[in-house]
């Protein structure tokens, strides 16, 4: 989220009602705090003495994986080439998909393999995470587009602002609150697969699509 608020990225001073990293603190201190906290993540999930090393370090792939060029680095390309630019409705997917959906298919896909779940439910858990993933950043459009400026902590129409296509440009607002709907019913669908108590991950998922911010 550090280096998303930078000049070279989305150029924006607020998060969260507060001032970006780079305008409290200058940009080579913002840039250096999220170099900071993206090693730091691997450092701790190395120092886990916990887990068996087998599984960290499965683990560890994964998430470099999913953070770097086929994930979200590789989505925030897109976002950035597609500045300003005619794209299509299949590029905007991709790049929500590599984007937000990648770190919380990591997130997911990391759990699982650290509690030695099945192939079947890792694939299960990933699907969980990318349709919530793909929810959230179209909730992000609507926000952008008809959210509260003050309870989003940041002014609103930076996409318009920023010559940036997005999902709700392509459908309208009405089809994207209804594939809101339908990605949420499906990630909450997608969970049947495990037993026990699974309400969390349903409150999660219906969290993150009736959010105002």
């Amino acid at each position: 989220l550090i280096h998303d608020d930078l000049p070279c990225m989305d150029n924006d001073d607020m998060r969260r009602g507060k001032p970006s990293c780079h305008k409290a603190f200058g940009e080579a201190t913002a840039l250096l705090a999220g170099d900071g906290l993206l090693t730091l993540a691997f450092e701790a999930m190395a120092n886990a003495k916990e887990i068996p090393a087998d599984r960290a370090v499965l683990a560890i792939s994964e998430l470099a994986r999913l953070a770097g060029i086929s994930g979200m680095i590789g989505g925030q390309v897109i976002d950035l080439q597609s500045e300003g630019k005619p794209v299509d409705r299949d590029c905007i997917i991709e790049m929500y998909t590599l984007k937000t959906g990648a770190l919380l298919r990591a997130a997911a896909d990391i759990g699982c393999l650290l509690a030695g779940a099945s192939t079947e439910q890792r694939a299960a858990a990933c699907r969980y995470a990318a349709d919530i993933g793909l929810a959230f950043q179209i909730v992000d459009d609507l926000l952008d587009a008809e959210g509260d400026a003050q309870a989003l902590g940041k002014p609103t129409g930076s996409d318009e602002k920023n010559g940036k296509s997005t999902y709700v440009s392509f459908v309208g607002l009405d089809e994207a609150k209804q594939t809101v709907a339908d990605l949420t019913r499906r990630a909450k669908s997608a969970l049947t697969i495990f037993e026990g108590d699974t309400s969390a991950l349903e409150e999660l998922a219906d969290l993150l699509a009736d959010r105002n911010r």
